[in-house]
């Protein structure tokens, strides 16, 4: 994993475009672990795990609670890449480890110079507990697009940086559910 300083900020104005709004803030940092930058995403209200990988592949894996929905995101980000149209849907394959590999529908992304792809999960849903597991579990992921290797990457770090992701989210959510003085107060005089 090869990190550059700071490049989530770089990128954290282009993955508000991502992530569906148009009010760009920057992320707050909230740990490095492991080679893995953790930060909150005000845009998505969420909290994601972003490494760069060889030849400048970005990663990012965390959530997305826009409008109180809390979904898993996983986002894939290369220049390289410079065909994927946005909003065109791309069958790509992802496997952890010796696992059986992921069939995903992945959304082509672009804004600028960063095209990619991403995917949101119901992050209650058996299936994204099942990618989170073994996305923390393995010590390496495959992603391919039709007979193509779009590149192989550690996961080193991959469990306490995830760990962090959802320490992060938890204290976000505690946050915004005590930020109003008057939500199920006992003494709330306009509580039913």
């Amino acid at each position: 994993m090869n990190r550059m300083p700071k490049l989530s900020h770089c990128l954290g104005a282009v993955i508000g475009c991502f992530l569906g709004t148009a009010a760009l803030a920057e992320p707050i940092d909230w740990k490095t672990v492991r080679g893995w930058d953790i930060s909150f995403y005000p845009a998505s209200e969420g909290c994601q795990a972003f490494a760069l990988f060889e030849e400048d592949t970005a990663f990012f894996i965390g959530f997305d609670n826009t409008e109180n929905e809390l979904s898993l995101d996983v986002t894939l980000l290369d220049q390289k890449w410079r065909s994927i149209e946005a909003g065109k849907e791309y069958k790509v394959e992802v496997k952890f480890g010796d696992e059986s590999p992921w069939s995903m529908d992945m959304d082509g992304l672009k804004t600028d110079d960063f095209p990619g792809l991403g995917i949101m999960i119901d992050a209650g849903s058996d299936q994204a507990k099942l990618f989170i597991d073994e996305f923390q579990r393995e010590n390496s992921m495959k992603w391919s697009f039709k007979s193509t290797v779009l590149g192989r990457y550690t996961l080193r770090g991959s469990r306490a940086a995830f760990n962090e992701v959802i320490a992060c989210q938890r204290s976000y959510m505690r946050a915004q559910s005590s930020s109003d003085p008057f939500a199920q107060s006992s003494s709330d005089p306009f509580a039913d």
